[in-house]
């Protein structure tokens, strides 16, 4: 009995493998195939990923139980198999004589087989000696075929590894989750609040609201470069300019002191000149965060997209297995089989031609990470578009095929120099680099340096001296994270694992902790700037990435045979039992906090940093009081805009869309025209159809309306209001017409004053 991770890659396999195989449906949507291979009868079941869920045992479920007994008590945490696959794997395992785990080659894939391993043992116990591994790297034809031949022994290490992870998870989930919810539902009446807390998902929020914080709390600061031209001798030309050795200057008195010294002088000194030459070899090896930095950041996609690209190529048998953390080829590794079919792709020939040994990559990285693997790189198939590999696949596959070539070629040569230029004794300095040979950048053009102008001096020569003027610049605040960017500083913290790092920055962003705009960067909303702000006070270590890191330091121990699994799961459960016990104590102080922080829903509001541009539109327009906050209709399923102060301030307003993709609300306080002379209403400028008018807010209760024309431009003068009702005016200038110049006339639509 086989067991695959998924029906696409069981498929693959036993394409592969089996000459002639038969299908056999088990259940809806689950088929067997059944095939020879080497002279064994071979049964495929393909699973879809994970088939156990934990959760709370009955006796622990929602206000069953307070919830420090989850983590006290063993025996709360209970595994829920799926009834179909743990039914078909037990009715095959009777019937066969061997287990062969074929899930995807890393410890998660090995956490999944473990959950199958489980079930057909207890079924049939004579497997538990019979089960081997199949390790492989890629799923090419070559490739599958070496790892079934080369079957390895099962261990339980990896798998149990990742199975600590998963259940340290849901003691923090279930019972932090339902802590914090229950103390938040006490104080703040709120349908449906739920307070969701993780292990590795409030580390990372609080990355993204500390970066915030400090682009809100960043001030400007003028500072100054001092700089100089270097003519040459007949004085028509710049041959470089120069700047001065304590730039940039804070103080502009520091700037004009040296200026009043120096300006107008017309020769220098050169103190130093040298030049040199620097060999830069290829970069190292990718492992799955590499791969996903440069895969959000060239194609513009978010972290989780690109991994699905990744994954998408694996399956189809493009790349090597995408999920690893080594940077390092072992020794022997066939690397010319793959560059020769890569010759095939008509774009790469120029570059393999130029590659001296295709033995080993010129510069190797250094084992990291528990698992066996391989670092990604191309399998020497080349994809063609169809319905499941699109452009943007094959620009992945691209990116990754250069990069691997690139490793393969020459250094990349530049020639670098600098100046040292005295001035009335003042220093003043520069750089120059030239590339004089491109080498590997050929492959991977997107890491090509800058250039800059090339010059060459004599020490101690006399030089002329053109323009002195000061350069005065602005600091910029910290960058917000991208997905390359925090991807890079989850793995740096070991914060998450390679495969939780995308699902984890999804996740936040379905729970409105983050919000993704310009395509690329993350911002976090008033909610996730809120839960932090509680829980950094309360419960720090949750906060900081301490507890995470040593949660994965215990489990690579396991993963590495170091350690046992029960031990160190029981020495971890008893540590989050005394951090559980500390947010126990401090509830009261949590729950003024949470009342504080969360009495509106601020996750939903338009705008969420000082910054960004639809900051004006966060108070309420009629009440002046209240946050425009992001509702959705429970019947029609439409987004719509409220009044957070309801039912005291009844305001809504219609949705729209900008072309960035971002909804705001279709009425805002530039469309508002006044108060309603019927009802305590507001009049807005309003768009029904084909039809524009003021209506009030209160529709339908009041009726009131002022019709307006149906074209040209229409706008609320904010500045100017009606001396008789004290109603913002409206500006109308009619449509053009051949012939005839645009009209412009300026009214009040309650009173008709012109």
């Amino acid at each position: 009995m086989v067991i695959g991770e998924k029906p696409s890659q069981v498929k693959t396999i036993v394409k592969t493998l089996c000459t002639h195989s038969e299908t056999e449906k088990v259940a809806d949507r689950l088929y067997l195939r059944i095939g020879k291979w080497n002279e064994k009868e071979l049964i495929f079941i393909p699973l879809l990923g994970h088939i156990t869920n934990i959760d709370t045992a009955r006796d622990f479920g929602w206000n069953k139980c307070l919830p420090l007994e989850i983590v006290q008590n063993p025996r709360s945490l209970i595994l829920l198999t799926n009834q179909t696959f743990q039914r078909i794997i037990s009715q095959k395992a009777k019937a066969v004589d061997e287990l062969w785990l074929a899930t995807d080659p890393d410890s998660e894939g090995d956490n999944i087989a473990y959950e199958a391993y489980t079930i057909a043992i207890n079924a049939n116990p004579s497997l538990k000696q019979k089960t081997k591994r199949v390790w492989n790297s890629s799923l090419t034809k070559q490739e599958i075929i070496r790892s079934f031949q080369n079957l390895i022994p099962w261990e339980l290490y990896l798998a149990l590894a990742v199975q600590g992870r998963r259940m340290v998870d849901a003691y923090v989930g279930f019972a932090g989750t339902r802590e914090v919810t229950g103390a938040a539902r006490r104080v703040i009446k709120q349908r449906g609040l739920v307070l969701s807390v993780g292990r590795v998902q409030l580390p990372t929020l609080n990355l993204i609201v500390e970066r915030d914080r400090e682009r809100n709390e960043f001030q400007q600061k003028q500072k100054y470069n001092l700089l100089a031209d270097i003519l040459n001798d007949d004085r028509t030309k710049v041959v470089v300019t120069v700047k001065h050795d304590q730039s940039p200057f804070e103080e502009v008195k520091q700037v004009q002191k040296i200026l009043a010294k120096i300006q107008g002088t017309k020769t220098g000194i050169i103190t130093e000149f040298k030049t040199w030459k620097n060999n830069i070899p290829p970069p190292r090896p990718w492992n799955t965060t590499d791969a996903l930095v440069l895969l959000t950041k060239e194609l513009k996609v978010k972290v989780d997209t690109a991994m699905s690209l990744l994954t998408t190529l694996y399956e189809k048998g493009f790349i090597s297995y995408p999920r690893t953390d080594n940077r390092k080829f072992k020794d022997g590794f066939p690397h010319e089989p793959i560059l020769t079919k890569l010759e095939k792709y008509t774009e790469y020939k120029p570059l393999l031609k130029l590659i001296v040994s295709t033995a080993q990559v010129r510069t190797n990285g250094r084992k990291q990470g528990t698992e066996d693997h391989d670092p990604i790189h191309p399998t020497g198939n080349i994809p063609k578009e169809d319905s499941t590999i699109t452009k943007l696949h094959i620009k992945a596959w691209d990116y990754i095929s250069r990069y691997y070539i690139g490793m393969f070629l020459p250094d990349l040569i530049q020639t670098r120099g600098s100046v040292k230029v005295s001035i009335k004794q003042e220093p003043f300095s520069q750089k120059y680099q030239h590339t004089t040979k491109e080498g590997w950048i050929q492959a991977i053009t997107w890491r090509r340096p800058k250039e800059s102008k090339v010059f060459s001096f004599t020490t101690g020569q006399s030089v002329q001296v053109g323009n002195i003027k000061k350069e005065a610049f602005k600091t910029k605040p910290p960058p917000q994270w991208n997905g390359s960017s925090l991807i890079r500083r989850l793995e740096k913290l070991r914060i998450g694992t390679k495969s939780s790092r995308p699902e984890i920055i999804k996740k936040l962003e379905s729970r409105k902790y983050i919000v993704r705009h310009r395509k690329t960067f993350y911002e976090s909303t008033s909610m996730g700037q809120s839960m932090i702000q509680v829980f950094e006070k309360i419960w720090p270590e949750l906060v900081t990435p301490s507890f995470t890191r040593m949660v994965e330091a215990k489990m690579d121990e396991v993963a590495t045979k170091q350690a046992s699994y029960e031990d160190m799961l029981e020495s971890i459960r008893q540590q989050y039992i005394q951090l559980h016990q500390k947010l126990v104590s401090q509830l009261p102080e949590l729950q003024a906090l949470l009342k504080q922080e969360l009495d509106h829903p601020r996750e939903d509001i338009v705008g969420t940093a000082k910054h960004d541009s639809t900051i004006a539109k966060l108070i309420c327009p009629v009440c002046q009081q209240g946050r425009m906050l992001e509702r959705k209709n429970v019947k029609t399923r439409q987004i719509f805009f409220g009044c957070s102060r309801y039912p005291t301030c009844t305001w809504t307003s219609p949705s729209t869309k900008t072309r960035e993709g971002k909804v705001i609300p279709t009425i805002t306080s530039k469309d508002m025209v006044g108060p309603c002379p019927k009802c305590n209403g507001t009049l807005f400028l309003k768009k029904i159809k084909d039809f524009r008018l003021v209506g009030c807010s209160e529709y339908p209760t009041c009726q009131t309306s002022f019709f307006l024309p149906r074209k040209g431009r229409l706008t609320v003068l904010k500045s100017e209001t009606c001396p008789t009702c004290n109603h913002h005016l409206i500006s109308h200038i009619s449509s053009k017409k051949k012939g005839e110049e645009s009209k412009k006339r300026i009214f009040c639509v309650v009173c008709q004053n012109q």
